[in-house]
């Protein structure tokens, strides 16, 4: 069975300006036609087609999260811990939270437990609804003090030998990239974000072993001198990046080499702008002496060429699930225009995990992963943050989340939970 959105405004992820009067086909999961309506080769009088009127709403293409947590859910501490049993149902309801609010696709950078990967089959197999997860596994890193404190996420690894089994042992769990600790961290109270902590021979050792069976890796790096090693060693995206303002050439070599920054801006902005006190203060001033750092890099890279790609960090301290796309507007405040920050989460976020052929766009033969909603976002890019103006999410061509008292046909729905905007 063919669908027919018709009578629509379409923002379809190329970075062309909005088309008026649109139409897009369904079959499917797939997407049989994407344009205007007038060169549509698909009527509404075609027999055997369900004609879905929008009444003049916007599409985009479902969005794209590549730096989440989904076992974290905004605790103040940033300190996530459960039992096995309830830390599988938090990364599920995470997941779900996602999808409700656009976010189609997540890109879980730092697991807990390897429970990840049991979600994911079970919305993979149509067991529970939630957002396609894109896994890492586990966050391999030297021996620090951040391990304990993240037990679940963590996997220490020393020597170049036990970085590439560390490798292997995400990979035979199922991981889709492999993601290295380069530097130290904001979220670990004695960490020093500046700090280099794999060796050369250790870093490239594990990125080589990555790459050998073809998976992509991000590198967790806030200090120049690991984004450099990192980025020389091969990485594909470099997580956060905040003090990348201090190497002018290692900006234009990432531009140069079409290396993603995920600048993760929300992270801080959750804290420094947060007023009820529930942060330790240790956690704020690390987050405050950094953030204008953070700011600088992206505006520098932008303006340098370096692809940009979003990353909310979801899960950092009052960081939730579900409010992601407001990094979409903290990239804008740092000199984005509103188009490139919206294909920061679309075809350039497909882009870096090596999925544009499949997602990110709104075209023929791509995944029918699509938001509709009740204004432009281009207009005001905190809107995709506020549920109350998306009124539909469809994930491969089937409903996934939905307004209360829409007239959107039955046949479309899921077959399993349907998540209500309202609640």
């Amino acid at each position: 069975m063919r669908t027919l959105f018709t009578n629509f405004s379409l923002i379809d992820g190329t970075g062309k300006e909005p088309l008026q009067d649109a139409t897009l086909v369904i079959e499917g999961k797939n997407i049989l036609y994407a344009g205007l309506s007038s060169q549509s080769p698909y009527q509404p009088e075609t027999t055997g087609i369900i004609k879905v009127d929008l009444g003049g709403r916007v599409m985009i293409p479902g969005l794209i999260d590549a730096h989440v947590h989904l076992a974290g859910s905004g605790e103040p501490d940033s300190y996530f811990m459960a039992p096995d049993p309830e830390m599988e149902l938090v990364i599920l309801k995470n997941a779900q939270r996602n999808l409700a609010a656009g976010i189609t696709t997540v890109r879980d950078v730092g697991g807990w437990n390897e429970l990840e990967f049991h979600v994911r089959k079970s919305i993979d197999d149509g067991t529970f609804s939630g957002s396609r997860l894109i896994l890492a596994g586990r966050f391999i890193s030297i021996t620090e003090s951040g391990a304990p404190y993240y037990a679940g996420m963590y996997r220490e690894a020393n020597g170049a030998d036990e970085v590439r089994k560390a490798v292997r042992e995400q990979i035979k769990n199922g991981a889709d990239l492999i993601k290295f600790g380069v530097t130290g961290a904001v979220l670990v109270k004695d960490g020093i974000p500046g700090a280099t902590h794999f060796n050369a021979d250790e870093l490239k050792a594990g990125i080589s072993e990555a790459k050998k069976f073809g998976k992509r890796v991000a590198a967790h790096a806030h200090g120049a001198n690991g984004i450099r090693l990192a980025v020389e060693c091969g990485a594909n995206t470099i997580e956060h990046g905040t003090f990348l303002h201090q190497d002018q050439e290692l900006i234009a070599l990432m531009a140069r080499n079409g290396v993603f920054l995920l600048p993760t801006l929300q992270a801080g902005w959750t804290v420094v702008n947060d007023k009820s006190g529930v942060i330790p203060a240790w956690i704020r001033k690390k987050s405050e002496q950094i953030q204008q750092d953070a700011i600088l890099s992206l505006r520098l890279a932008y303006q340098a060429g370096v692809p940009i790609a979003m990353g909310s960090d979801a899960a950092t301290p009052l960081n939730f699930h579900g409010e992601n796309a407001i990094e979409l507007y903290w990239m804008h405040q740092a000199g984005m225009k509103p188009m490139d920050a919206l294909l920061a989460a679309t075809y350039s976020a497909a882009k870096a995990l090596g999925l544009q052929e499949k997602l990110g766009t709104l075209e023929k033969g791509k995944i029918a992963d699509l938001v509709i909603l009740e204004t432009n976002p281009l207009a005001d890019l905190r809107s995709l943050a506020d549920k109350k103006n998306i009124y539909a999410v469809v994930k491969e061509g089937r409903i996934a989340a939905i307004q209360p008292n829409s007239n959107l046909p039955g046949k479309l729905f899921a077959q399993q939970v349907l998540t209500i905007l309202s609640q």
